[in-house]
């Protein structure tokens, strides 16, 4: 398990980050991230691990409302894609959708 979760958040790190609807670059979501204006998504995976379980397939942050969202695309072992939206800044779960 611990091996997977190293392996994904590898995985993470090699994700084009975008922030939709501006012309943030990667670089200034990594200093959000280190200035404390938003958790890391390894943060984020740690709170909501059982949810997010499954194969990694997009993840964007966006900004909506002047809140950071994460918006995480998984394909789950039963083979329904979910897609999260959570709170950049406190890890909690906004929204699960279910994509057809």
């Amino acid at each position: 398990m611990r091996i997977r979760f190293v392996f994904l958040v590898m995985a993470v790190g090699m994700i084009n980050l975008a922030v939709a609807g501006s012309d943030v670059s990667d670089t200034q979501v990594r200093e959000w991230v280190a200035a404390g204006k938003m958790m890391s998504f390894a943060d984020i995976y740690s709170l909501n691990q059982s949810r997010l379980a499954g194969r990694l397939l997009d993840l964007e942050v966006e900004e909506e409302d002047h809140r950071l969202i994460y918006e995480i695309e998984v394909l789950g072992a039963d083979g329904e894609v979910r897609e999260f939206h959570i709170d950049a800044e406190n890890g909690r779960v906004l929204k699960e959708e279910r994509d057809d």
